[in-house]
């Protein structure tokens, strides 16, 4: 028999709120509905002797927001794609606990309708992130569903940000660099991104069903940014068996 290696993908599609803050813009909070899509796949790594899995992460999130007295309205987008390595244990049957690195890369922006010197504000950040994950077989060995949750948690990176009162203009066009990639870290920038699914058997597939909360704030160069996005998330499981010679 060939050695096979299996490759699980899911896809997530979510719907909740987001809060958005960014001082660079306005001193007001921005909220409303968003959507998400997630891609995980997750594969047994050729090193570590079988117990090291590597994963790869993307989300994107887009959303349509007003202001506190709905007078105004917000454009905000955010991707974010990641690879993520995990030493596993497995204490007892069925039981799954994982911890690792992960590298970061994300870019998005917001844009207000309001127009002004400053409408939109660009963000470009890469970040190494503490990445903790459990899972749990219902009835291991089979198909039949389980739960997992997975928590990452960045304590190291860099972003790319304006200095308080400087323009896009003065960045790109005259050159005036002040300050515009700063170091973050938990004191400047404390973010997390927590992804809970229960896994269900379906019709011979596997449905999931979760809660995605994906948490980003920022205090650097006298601007604060603050995302809270809450999604419940729908999606599907799929194991593919991957053969070489």
């Amino acid at each position: 028999m060939l050695p096979s290696r299996t490759v699980t993908h899911e896809w997530l599609y979510g719907a909740g709120h987001l809060n958005v803050l960014d001082t660079y813009l306005t001193p007001l909070e921005y909220t409303g509905p968003s959507l998400s899509v997630t891609h995980r796949s997750e594969r047994l790594a050729r090193w570590g002797c079988g117990k090291v899995t590597v994963q790869a992460f993307f989300t994107g999130q887009a959303a349509a927001l007003s202001s506190p007295a709905d007078n105004h309205d917000a454009f905000d987008g955010q991707i974010t794609a990641a690879v993520a390595w995990h030493r596993n244990w497995f204490p007892v049957r069925g039981l799954r606990l994982a911890a690792g690195g992960m590298v970061q890369l994300g870019g998005g922006f917001t844009y207000l309708t309001t127009g002004g010197n400053n409408p939109a504000q660009g963000r470009l950040a890469v970040d190494a992130v503490l990445s903790l994950r459990a899972d749990y077989d219902f009835r291991p060995g089979r198909s039949g569903g389980g739960i997992t949750s997975q928590l990452d948690l960045p304590f190291a990176g860099a972003m790319f940000t304006p200095n308080y009162g400087q323009s896009y203009y003065e960045i790109f066009s005259l050159g005036h660099y002040d300050r515009n990639v700063r170091m973050t870290h938990p004191f400047n920038a404390p973010s997390a991104r927590w992804l809970t699914t229960l896994r269900l058997p379906l019709a011979g597939a596997m449905l999931s069903l979760g809660y995605l909360a994906d948490i980003r704030q920022s205090d650097v160069n006298g601007l604060k940014r603050h995302a809270w996005n809450h999604h419940f998330v729908i999606g599907y499981v799929r194991r593919l068996q991957l053969f070489r010679p």
